[in-house]
Parts: structure tokens; C-alpha cells; sequence
């Protein structure tokens, strides 16, 4: 009989919090939650991991599979390690992670506001015999983190994700989206920051991609 007296996102509130168990509410479990699913997200990503090792049994140290918050909405998902990644034992590192970087600063995600990996997990691979070994990994790979947008860096990313075959002055600043076991994923394509050490040319159109990026994920 108080309903009239409350706005309806009150209502909606309280009705939601209605179907919680409200004993344990109050209590540290909401946060106990979160932490497990954060530490469960971690061991299957490592699991994922160990096993694509031994599958294609990678001899190098390539243990550095994912930076940032398993628990994002925003995905951000690279090539393959380079010759800096494997020296230095970082995902995305030297110039071509620090150009990221500030990709990313110039629109407000830091490190804690993203979920940064690979689609390839060693230099030396072999995309054209391993395509359906890769891209079924990427699809359990975004089913454990379930982010809501994607950020692909280069028309690599973007095509085995599409089984196409694309250039990325094609592909670029283009919104798609991908279904996975009835998961929806939104992605947006922009340029390998790799490519825009080697051709800055193409930076003004990347930064046109990525003010877009920006609108679309903070937009709410």
C-alpha cells in the first residue's frame, strides 16, 4: 500500500532485493562472492592456458597470458606475443604496450577497467592448419570472462573471430557482434598499435575508433 508513495526505481529495488536471501544480504558473503568468482575466472583462464601449451607444446616460457580485471565488461584482445612480450615476460609490452597504453588513457581505461589478451599464444604459430584450435580456444576463452564490448587490435584478431579474410582499412571503426552459447558480445575493431608505430599515418583514424569505443561502453 506504500507503492504509490515510492518512485518506480524504489519499487524495482525493493522487489529485487525481495528475491535475496536478506539474512546473509548484510553480510560479507556478497563480497566473499565476488572474490570467488574473480579467483574462479583466474583458475580456469590458467587451466585454459596450461592446456593450450601442451597441446601445440610450446617450449618457451609464454605464462603471461592475460593483463588486467577478469571480472571487466570490457575485453580487449590482441595478436600473438612478440619478440618483447617473450623477452620480457609481459603480455602487450616495449613500445607496442606502452603505445596501447596510451591508447587507452586517452579514453579513460586504466589497467583495472579492462581484461587485455591474445588470440595466439606464441610467436611462432601455425594460423592456417591450428584455425579451428585457436578460434575454439578464443570462444571458451569468452565464455569464462563474458565481457560485454570487445576491443580487437588488427585485422587478425578480427578475422578469426569472423572467419574472414579481411584487410583492416576494411574492418576498422565497425561495430559487429558474436554469439556464444547464447552469450552476446559487441565488438569494435581498431588498428594493432604495432601497425601505428610503423605507419602513424593511421593514428587519426584510430583515434576516431576509439572515441567511439569510449562512447558506446560509458555511455550508461
Amino acid at each position: 500500500m506504500y507503492k504509490k508513495y515510492l518512485s518506480n526505481k524504489t519499487i524495482n529495488l525493493l522487489e529485487y532485493y525481495s528475491t535475496l536471501n536478506i539474512n546473509n544480504f548484510f553480510s560479507n558473503d556478497v563480497t566473499k562472492s565476488k572474490k570467488q568468482t574473480f579467483a574462479n575466472k583466474k583458475h580456469l583462464i590458467s587451466e585454459l592456458f596450461k592446456a593450450i601449451n601442451n597441446k601445440l607444446n610450446i617450449k618457451n616460457n609464454n605464462n603471461f597470458f592475460f593483463r588486467g580485471n577478469p571480472d571487466s565488461k570490457i575485453m580487449i584482445l590482441g595478436d600473438c606475443p612478440n619478440d618483447d612480450d617473450i623477452k620480457n615476460q609481459e603480455i602487450l609490452s616495449g613500445s607496442r604496450g606502452d603505445l596501447l597504453k596510451k591508447m587507452l588513457s586517452s579514453i579513460s581505461l586504466e589497467k583495472e577497467k579492462y581484461y587485455l589478451s591474445n588470440i595466439y599464444f606464441d610467436k611462432d604459430i601455425d594460423k592456417k592448419n591450428r584455425h579451428n584450435f585457436y578460434k575454439d580456444i578464443l570462444f571458451k576463452h569468452l565464455e569464462i570472462i563474458k565481457p560485454k564490448y570487445i576491443l580487437l587490435l588488427g585485422e587478425n584478431t578480427y578475422n578469426l573471430l569472423n572467419n574472414s579474410n579481411k584487410k583492416i582499412l576494411e574492418v576498422h571503426g565497425k561495430w559487429d557482434s558474436i554469439v556464444i552459447n547464447k552469450d552476446k558480445f559487441i565488438t569494435l575493431t581498431t588498428f594493432d598499435p604495432e601497425i601505428l608505430l610503423s605507419k602513424p599515418e593511421n593514428k587519426k583514424l584510430s583515434w576516431e575508433d576509439l572515441k567511439k569505443f569510449r562512447n558506446e561502453i560509458f555511455k550508461n
